[in-house]
């Protein structure tokens, strides 16, 4: 009695003892490694489609920005407060290049040709793209509380912050408009200089009427006469262009002045790849290269086509969304009007 029950408890405990078969422990690591794999492929194609949006919504936002950037620029391209005025200037010559471009439009087929852009350093244009100067006079907001005469300086209705030494601003009334140099500001008293002096590239007379320039020693009648109602105005030239950035891609930079008396060049937007502008002209059926333009007055029109790459970076770049590993690469395209342009001629 005492053997047949101890070889049942041997039995029991000998049951209890087994484990998994090879056979179970493989399946079971082939279902482990199936699910594993099920997870880890939703998790790479979440990542994959995640990091396509993220490019596609920075291709979009840097096409958004530049467009709104270029178009506004481009509307305004022309634009002068002081209306339909003959314009001169007493800034002598030797200065900025960009003191003296004039109309409202100019372009180049190859950014790498024109001369006032950098040849070296974050910003250097890439070879054969194109190019576009753009002109316009903004309202400064100032009027003149007295009339100028003989003296170098004019008096304003208001204070303001706005104004400095060396600025470079337009005086204007309905009739005429004079470019100058400032040569100093006083807010106590409200006066603009606008003497001779070392400024660069400084004014040639301190008298601003037309014809210009007026000789200093002129007095009365025969050197300025701007009336109490004109007021100061903001000539800027810009170039816009592809060059390439600090992080070994392209972005869309612009070169140029604005109130500053000297040219600087800005980074506007990265990941600007190409740009292509085509021009119409008043009286043409289609669009034509920078080249092929007869009269850049005549412009009223441009379009223009850009390619824009997520990231900003070239082929393996962090970013890339793309293709093998590349950056996401789209083009977009539009046109825009420029209204002081349109009936022009």
């Amino acid at each position: 009695m005492m053997c047949q029950k101890q070889r049942n408890k041997n039995v029991v405990y000998g049951r209890l003892a087994e484990g998994f078969t090879l056979v179970e422990l493989m399946i079971a690591l082939l279902l482990g490694s199936l699910v594993i794999a099920g997870v880890g492929s939703v998790f790479l194609a979440n990542q994959n489609a995640y990091r396509t949006n993220v490019a596609l919504g920075e291709v979009q936002e840097s096409a958004r920005t530049s467009f709104e950037f270029l178009a506004r620029e481009l509307r305004s391209a022309g634009a002068n407060p002081c209306g339909t005025v003959s314009v001169a200037s007493v800034l002598n010559a030797g200065g900025d290049s960009m003191l003296y471009s004039s109309g409202p439009v100019e372009g180049w087929e190859d950014a790498t040709t024109v001369n006032e852009l950098p040849d070296s350093g974050t910003g250097v244009p890439v070879a054969g793209g194109d190019a576009v100067r753009l002109s316009s006079v903004r309202d400064a907001g100032l009027q003149l509380e007295s009339g100028t005469g003989p003296r170098a300086n004019v008096k304003l209705e208001n204070p303001t912050k706005a104004i400095k030494a060396d600025d470079i601003l337009m005086l204007c009334d309905v009739n005429k408009a004079t470019i100058f140099q400032v040569t100093g500001y006083n807010s106590s008293n409200k006066t603009v200089g606008h003497n001779t002096g070392t400024s660069s590239p400084g004014n040639q007379t301190k008298c601003l009427n037309h014809p210009v320039p007026q000789p200093n020693s002129a007095t009365g009648s025969d050197c300025t006469n701007f009336k109490p109602s004109s007021y100061l105005a903001v000539p800027t030239n810009y170039i816009w262009y592809v060059g390439e950035n600090d992080a070994g891609g392209r972005s869309l930079y612009r070169y140029g002045r604005g109130q500053e008396a000297t040219s600087s060049t800005a980074e506007m937007v990265r990941g600007v790849w190409e740009m292509n502008i085509t021009y119409h002209e008043q009286g043409d059926d289609g669009y034509v290269d920078a080249d092929d333009v007869s009269a850049w007055e005549s412009v009223d029109a441009v379009r223009l086509e850009l390619t824009v790459r997520s990231g900003g970076f070239g082929p393996g770049g962090a970013r890339g969304a793309g293709t093998d590993n590349q950056p996401l690469e789209r083009a977009f395209t539009t046109t825009v009007a420029l209204r002081n342009q349109l009936n022009n001629n």
